[in-house]
C-alpha cells in the first residue's frame, strides 16, 4: 500500500483503506488533483474517495516518480474502474497505460469499451472497434456522443457502399 512515511495527505478508500500520499505528486501528476479538500495544511486530514483500495493503490503508483506497475495481470472489470479512476482524476500516465490494457479485451466487452472510449475520446480505440462492431445495431449505438456517432454512421454507410459497388463490378 502507499504509505509514504512523510505523507501530507490521508486518502481513504471505499473500502476504509487509508493512503498516506505526497499532496505535491497528486499536484503534478494529476490534472484534477488537488481538489479542494487537499488544499489544507493539516496533515491529518482525510479525504474520501469513492474507488476502492485495490483501484487506489494502482492509481497511486502512477503518480509517484518510479517504474510504473504493469496492467496486463487485471480482469476486465477491475482494468475498467482503474480506467475511471485514471479519466476522472486525470492520471495522464494511467490514462495511456489503461488504454493500451484495453486493447486486449476489443472483442470480449466492445460495446462496454466503446462507450467508455467515446466518452473520454480515445479516438484510436473507436477506430479499431469500428471494424470488430462493423454488424452491430445503430440502435445498439445511439448513446455515443454524437461526436462519434455521426462519424461511424457515416463510415459504415460508405463501407455498405463500397461493398454493393464492389458486387455490382463482378456481377
Amino acid at each position: 500500500i502507499v504509505n509514504a512515511h512523510d505523507a501530507d495527505i490521508i486518502i481513504r478508500s471505499s473500502d476504509n483503506v487509508d493512503f498516506y500520499v505526497h499532496k505535491k505528486n497528486l499536484e503534478f501528476s494529476t490534472g484534477s488533483f488537488p481538489p479542494a479538500d487537499l488544499t489544507s495544511s493539516n496533515p491529518n486530514e482525510v479525504v474520501v474517495l469513492s474507488e476502492s483500495a485495490a483501484t487506489l493503490e494502482i492509481m497511486f503508483q502512477f503518480v509517484y516518480p518510479k517504474r510504473y506497475p504493469a496492467l496486463d495481470k487485471l480482469n476486465f472489470e477491475a482494468l475498467m474502474m482503474l480506467a475511471e479512476a485514471a479519466e476522472k482524476y486525470e492520471v495522464f500516465a494511467l490514462i495511456n497505460s489503461c488504454d493500451f490494457y484495453l486493447k486486449k479485451f476489443l472483442n470480449q466487452h466492445s460495446l462496454t469499451i466503446l462507450d467508455f472510449a467515446a466518452r473520454h475520446d480515445y479516438r484510436s480505440t473507436v477506430e479499431e472497434l469500428a471494424t470488430i462492431l462493423i454488424d452491430t445495431s445503430m440502435t445498439d449505438l445511439t448513446d455515443l456522443p454524437s461526436t462519434i456517432f455521426k462519424p461511424w454512421v457515416c463510415w459504415i454507410t460508405e463501407c455498405y457502399y463500397l461493398i454493393l459497388k464492389l458486387k455490382s463490378n463482378f456481377t
